[in-house]
């Protein structure tokens, strides 16, 4: 565990998991009284060595960065043999500060600067789930600006923007079609700053993208995710969409349940190395639904 002062702004709690051998080494040393403990230099060592590079992921709006699903969703990314840094947005967890989403993207920026900084050699992906997929998309937009996009994004349960997203939340249902809804509920975002507008945003992300996305998703509907997927695509993005069955009960957190999603991510990354044209090349679009596994 360990802190990231993002210059005069606030300080973010930040985890960094080992990959599962790299941790079961550590481990070893410690038992056998080779090491007391694992300073934090030697960990930011090893950032850019034993493994096939690291994962910063963006959560969404509940809770912090502690919680079980996603802790779960580390554990599976750590046995594929990748870091994770995994970040509490200023005002959640322990991170000091208000959240905006102008701050949550200041806060994006800076573990990726991070990560940049201590693994120059290493692939570095992005993986956002719900609200942290309008993170991870305008951080990802924001560095394919730069001429340095991330290796790859992944996002789990995304949206297309924040305005369908509150139009389509299960609390909203009652009042959605009143007349005074747009007025006191939407319009209120929108001043205060707060829309992400990642169908927007997602059309200037030039590295492969990773749409995973459940269809009994009772937070943000898959239409809204497909909404996303559709935006890219339009702008010539190399998108793969996986839809996973209704049937599976994954619902808005829990597809990391998915016992097919290591191959799924596996084959996306290894398909991001491959050239676009020429013999091997990939589609710029695919989809794929994965169902329900039969009981034997």
């Amino acid at each position: 565990e360990t802190t990231i002062p993002n210059q005069i702004h606030p300080i973010l709690g930040v985890w960094h998991v080992l990959p599962s051998e790299l941790s079961s080494q550590y481990d070893n040393k410690i038992k056998e009284n080779k090491i007391e403990k694992i300073d934090e230099k030697e960990l930011e060592r090893s950032l850019d060595e034993h493994s096939h590079g690291l994962f910063i992921y963006f959560h969404g709006n509940s809770f912090d960065r502690s919680a079980e699903h996603r802790c779960e969703l580390y554990n599976i990314l750590s046995a594929m043999d990748f870091h994770v840094l995994t970040i509490d947005y200023r005002g959640y967890g322990d991170s000091s500060g208000q959240p905006t989403e102008d701050g949550l993207n200041e806060d994006a920026h800076a573990i990726y600067n991070y990560a940049r900084k201590h693994a120059p050699t290493k692939d570095i992906y992005i993986w956002g789930h719900s609200m942290g997929t309008g993170v991870a998309t305008r951080l990802a937009a924001e560095l394919s600006d730069a001429g340095i996009p991330p290796k790859a994004l992944v996002l789990e349960s995304p949206f297309n923007n924040l305005r369908d997203v509150v139009r389509n939340h299960p609390f909203s249902l009652p009042f959605r079609r009143l007349p005074w809804f747009d007025w006191t509920v939407i319009h209120p975002l929108i001043r205060s700053g707060l829309v992400m507008s990642s169908d927007k945003r997602v059309q200037r992300v030039t590295c492969p993208i990773l749409v995973l996305h459940a269809e009994d998703d009772h937070i943000i509907p898959i239409d809204l995710g497909k909404k996303l997927v559709d935006s890219a695509v339009s702008a010539g993005r190399k998108v793969k969409f996986v839809k996973f069955a209704g049937d599976r009960e994954f619902l808005h957190k829990f597809i990391h349940r998915a016992h097919e999603l290591p191959s799924v991510v596996r084959t996306f990354l290894e398909d991001a190395q491959l050239p676009e044209k020429g013999k091997g090349r990939t589609p710029r679009y695919s989809e794929e639904e994965i169902q329900m596994v039969e009981e034997k």
